[in-house]
């Protein structure tokens, strides 16, 4: 075994002592890394369930915090960007500004990372509008989504491996877009439904 993977999960206080070990009603009897990447560790572990029952549980651990960003100008548009997702086949699929950073880092500066990086825009004011778990029955990703306002065009500098299309459209087709299905990313869906909610209540 690497010792990569084994730092990691000690890092996220999982030594071999710890064991048996209680997570509310469950218990962990051991665990086993069984893949680790850079972005991803995949543990099973060998539990017993909050009935009694044993079994095993496998998770996938996320190395990054997912960042999603809403740009809105002051007529009211927002930029939204188009791409192919391998999990699901090179599906096209049009998204908010997405992205991720270390855990360590300081989320406002990977969503402003991000925001440069895909659409090329830098913001005077970053709002937290929503936070998340992603899937949380097996996987530890969460996700922080913010409102950017008060926006300078700039330059896009896109990661090597994402071939982006940007489109600028107004927040109510973007809103539009996913009451028709058309858009159904979760962190878009979450952040333009939230960010809808808070500006018609006017928190935002």
């Amino acid at each position: 075994m690497e010792l990569k993977p084994f730092v990691f999960l000690c890092a996220k206080g999982f030594f071999m002592s710890d064991f048996p070990k209680k997570r509310g009603s469950w218990t962990e009897l051991s665990t086993e890394i069984k893949y680790d990447n850079p972005w991803i560790q995949v543990s099973e572990s060998q539990i017993l369930n909050p009935n009694g029952g044993k079994g095993i549980y496998g998770v996938v651990h996320f190395k990054n915090l997912a960042i999603g960003v809403i740009p809105i100008d002051e007529e009211g548009n927002t930029w939204i960007v188009g791409q192919e997702r391998f999990p699901f086949d090179g599906k096209y699929t049009w998204e908010i500004i997405e992205g991720g950073g270390p855990l360590e880092d300081d989320p406002e500066e990977s969503a402003r990372r991000e925001l440069l990086e895909e659409a090329g825009l830098k913001a005077e004011k970053l709002t937290l509008i929503q936070e998340m778990d992603l899937s949380n029955s097996a996987t530890t990703e969460r996700v922080k989504i913010y409102v950017a306002t008060g926006l300078t065009q700039h330059e896009t500098n896109p990661d090597e491996t994402e071939k982006l299309d940007i489109r600028k459209v107004s927040f109510d087709g973007l809103y539009n877009m996913v009451l028709s299905g058309e858009v159904v990313d979760s962190l878009s869906v979450t952040g333009v439904l939230k960010y809808k909610i808070l500006k018609e209540a006017g928190q935002i």
